[in-house]
């Protein structure tokens, strides 16, 4: 009885498969592009809280001008995104920031540094964070740090960006 019918079946597989194995590759790809993206995102993450730390620690009175401590704070948050903020990275942002508006001596005083893209900015007197929330009265360290990253889904993609920040009382003796 199987047989009388087996004739016309001959290839139902073969088009079914036509049909889901396009899906089944772009959920594939999907995910793992959802995946780099997701990891990206844990390396800002890691970056801007690690550099953010070391910042909060890491004393001014070391270093003849706060450039030179900013400039060393932003060496250390790239170092710690492990390779996610390297040279030739798309969108990449960071900036690192000494803030005190109380401050008086040139150690002592809101200071940022940005890097966009490959070009290294100069000292600026402001925060990286306009408001964070903090009391002006608290010496603390900002790092944003910011990056894009593709999602592919075969037929569709997008750029999106990737971002974190840290935001840590400043620690170290004056």
């Amino acid at each position: 009885m199987g047989s009388k019918w087996y004739g016309h079946e001959r290839g139902a597989s073969l088009v079914e498969l036509a049909f889901a194995l396009p899906l089944l590759i772009m959920l594939l790809v999907g995910m793992v592009s959802a995946g780099i993206a997701y990891n990206h995102q844990l390396a800002l993450t890691h970056a801007a809280r690690e550099g953010g730390r070391n910042a909060a620690t890491l004393p001014v009175t070391n270093f003849t001008t706060m450039g030179d401590w900013l400039d060393e704070v932003l060496g250390q948050v790239v170092d710690d995104a492990t390779g996610t903020l390297d040279p030739g990275v798309p969108g990449r942002y960071v900036c690192v920031a000494y803030v005190y508006p109380d401050g008086f001596t040139s150690l002592d005083q809101t200071t940022r540094l940005v890097l966009s893209g490959d070009t290294l900015g100069s000292p600026e007197s402001a925060p990286c964070i306009a408001d964070d929330g903090r009391p002006t009265t608290e010496r603390r360290v900002q790092v944003v740090v910011r990056r894009d990253t593709d999602f592919n889904v075969i037929f569709f993609s997008s750029t999106i960006t990737l971002d974190a920040e840290a935001i840590n009382r400043f620690e170290a003796a004056q």
